[in-house]
């Protein structure tokens, strides 16, 4: 829908969101609103002149799910309203595993029988997915063309990323799967070996050693050339995302004497490095990269006030109380464990749901946001009351 994949975040949200709720059994609800006048990139939005909400439902009344543990194989049958029988299908996604039922509950309200069906990191199922069999996807198979309600005399098989590779095997090797639908998914088996019988499909892997990255002195031309100005000029630079990606933050970012935001999102940065000239950085972006710690983020302890870094491999947050100015942060789905986010395991009961912000702020005490959440200290909320108070008493005299 062009409604939502043209979108781009506002300046107040968190970026990096996907639309794709992990539940079929509640909508997936969207407020739209229309505001006042133009705002441009980075900005806050006028007035709001009208809004609606938008809710996508992921099962019609009467579509029948059913938790499957058949055998080896794993994952959630939906079943369409009626006597039947349906055409077949089994619904698979890629490497982020785990049971995803959405697209099944769509299939199964137009008249499907779909099969959702995860291959690792689900219930009993290898957590990682080092190598697979093709007997699971078999059994998976010929579980779905032998049930009552699944109209033979083959099914068909629909596949994500990953999934998809593994579909096309299927419909190569299986004569139980008749059709394939591979969406996002390479033409030949990769990463992980797959193994049928006798026979191995080698998982082609790439060699990062043999490839050449791109330097932020390459970077910085490519945005030169698409921006029409000097980055040595700019406040806001954006290198998020470059092909090949950067690996390292080297000695041309000291060009950035007037960058006040910076985006090197979506690399392959291993260490933070060269911050030292940009003495007027106020927001730092480093998410979906591969950095180990904030070592280097003291080169601009005096001036940052955003710090983006979620989806790195942050173990320990040495160095991020010398951050002076810092107040905001978002660092989710990092390898944080001592005082860290998202504690999970640590702070998972109900009451010691706050003590993840508690941590935080005591090591940041200028912290005004945190992981999209506002925070609000004990002395902020005396305040606002005294103000309130004040604000009272003028009114009744």
């Amino acid at each position: 829908m062009g409604l939502f994949w043209s979108l781009a975040p506002a300046a107040m949200e968190r970026p990096y969101q996907r639309l794709v709720p992990r539940s079929t059994d509640a909508p997936m609800k969207v407020e739209v609103l229309v505001h006042q006048g133009h705002s441009p990139p980075g900005a806050m939005p006028g007035p709001v002149v009208a809004k609606t909400e938008v809710e996508r439902w992921f099962m019609a009344p009467g579509v029948r799910r059913i938790r499957l543990k058949e055998g080896v194989v794993r994952g959630s049958l939906f079943l369409p309203p009626g006597d039947g029988p349906f055409p077949g299908v089994i619904d698979m996604y890629g490497d982020e595993g785990g049971l995803i039922e959405l697209r099944s509950g769509l299939l199964a309200t137009r008249g499907f029988a779909a099969l959702s069906l995860p291959y690792f990191d689900f219930e009993d199922l290898p957590k990682v997915m080092k190598e697979l069999k093709l007997e699971y996807f078999e059994e998976a198979a010929r579980f779905l063309q032998r049930h009552p309600k699944v109209k033979g005399p083959g099914v068909g098989v629909i596949g994500t990323g990953k999934g998809a590779e593994l579909a096309l095997s299927m419909i190569t090797f299986l004569p139980e799967v008749v059709a394939a639908v591979s969406i996002s998914g390479c033409s030949s088996n990769t990463v992980a070996d797959l193994h049928y019988g006798e026979m191995t499909l080698p998982g082609l892997r790439f060699d990062m050693n043999k490839a050449k990255a791109t330097t932020i002195k390459e970077a910085l031309a490519k945005w030169e050339e698409k921006n029409g100005q000097k980055a040595s000029e700019a406040k806001e630079v954006k290198l998020y995302g470059q092909v090949p990606p950067v690996e390292k933050m080297d000695e041309s970012l000291s060009t950035l004497v007037n960058c006040e935001k910076l985006s090197l999102s979506t690399n392959c940065i291993e260490r933070i490095a060269n911050l030292n000239n940009l003495k007027n950085l106020r927001i730092l972006s480093l998410g979906r990269n591969n950095i180990k710690n904030l070592n280097g983020l003291e080169a601009v302890a005096d001036t940052l006030e955003e710090l983006w870094i979620s989806y790195n491999l942050i173990e320990k947050l040495r160095g991020i109380r010398v951050m002076r100015k810092l107040k905001v942060l978002y660092m989710s789905n990092n390898l944080v464990k001592d005082w860290g986010n998202p504690l999970q395991e640590k702070y998972a009961s109900s009451d010691q749901k706050n003590s993840w912000i508690e941590e935080a702020t005591k090591r940041v005490p200028k912290l005004k946001k945190l992981d999209g959440t506002l925070v609000v200290k004990e002395e902020e909320e005396e305040g606002a009351e005294g103000a309130e108070g004040g604000e009272g008493g003028e009114g009744a005299n």
